[in-house]
């Protein structure tokens, strides 16, 4: 099967084999379709799974144990096929593992699980990642979904984090990214046409956050709840209505990183026979139509 297909009430939710990438989540109410549709000239894609690295990596790779390993930017498992476990009307269970592939790149066994549910009010989305080998592993990982919102031809579009502040924000520049020896802080973001003109936008503590898409009337469009992760980042196209809200286990690289993955920012360690959750839960204004 190339395809899945979720339905609630509310939602309906296609998923694709490829990546198990969300390629659709429509409104069935207002007929909105919140997900980004891919555009060659803009961004070809509509919400990535990043693994084992998240960004860009400055050597084209990474060294482990002093083997120099040759990766892509994001990692591989956004080109992975996933097969189904589970499925319900509302519910989805889908699981990509090591291939001959991916062990001459990255010779550990790994899998990765991603489950998502549909609710009344959004859906819930969740990454697990398994370790199979008998040795460990370092790891990053992320979600990537774009939204299609008015952020460019209706100014005043903002994101909050809640009262306690996020470290950040972090500019990249040439898709590298400096977080050291910066110490702003800051509880919002103001989503502007120069926002993205460099690159991505990273904050960090961003772990156990709600954070709210907001227009510019001050409304609350989409919530982003996170759990694991400790970094969260925010990517557009200038002139463009795309925003990307990703939630993160890591970043892309430093412009002076060496190489080592124990020395890459961000990075997580998994023991053999672990494994770790990252999930979200994703919140749309119940009123939300397609003028907002």
């Amino acid at each position: 099967m190339d395809v899945w297909l979720l339905e609630n009430d509310r939602y309906q939710v296609v998923v694709a084999a490829t990546g198990g990438e969300l390629s659709g989540l429509r409104d069935k109410l207002t007929g909105r379709q919140w997900l980004w549709q891919p555009q060659v000239d803009v961004w070809n894609n509509s919400a990535t799974q990043l693994f084992p690295v998240v960004g860009a990596l400055v050597h084209e790779g990474i060294r482990v144990d002093g083997q120099f390993l040759s990766l892509p930017a994001h990692g591989f498992l956004r080109r992975q096929p996933f097969s189904c476990i589970e499925k319900g009307v509302n519910h989805l269970l889908l699981e990509a593992r090591a291939t001959p592939e991916t062990l001459s790149a990255w010779p550990w066994c790994w899998r990765v699980q991603l489950q998502l549910t549909l609710h009344s009010d959004g859906l819930s989305v969740s990454q697990h990642v398994f370790n199979d080998d008998h040795r460990p592993f370092w790891y990053s990982i992320g979600w990537h979904p774009g939204f299609a919102v008015p952020v460019v031809s209706k100014p005043g579009w903002h994101v909050e984090f809640g009262e306690k502040e996020v470290r950040g924000p972090y500019p990249t520049r040439n898709r590298t990214l400096v977080t050291e020896g910066q110490m702003q802080t800051t509880t919002s973001f103001p989503l502007t046409e120069a926002s993205f003109r460099a690159g991505a936008v990273y904050f960090g503590g961003s772990q156990q956050r709600q954070i709210r898409i907001c227009s510019p009337e001050g409304k609350t469009i989409i919530a982003l709840e996170t759990t694991e992760h400790d970094w969260f980042a925010l990517w557009g196209v200038p002139g463009v209505d795309l925003l990307c809200i990703e939630p993160l286990a890591g970043t892309t690289d430093a412009p002076d990183f060496e190489g080592d993955i124990e020395k890459k920012r961000g990075i997580r360690r998994l023991n053999s026979g672990q494994n770790q959750v990252y999930a979200v839960r994703l919140r749309f204004t119940v009123d939300a139509c397609a003028g907002d």
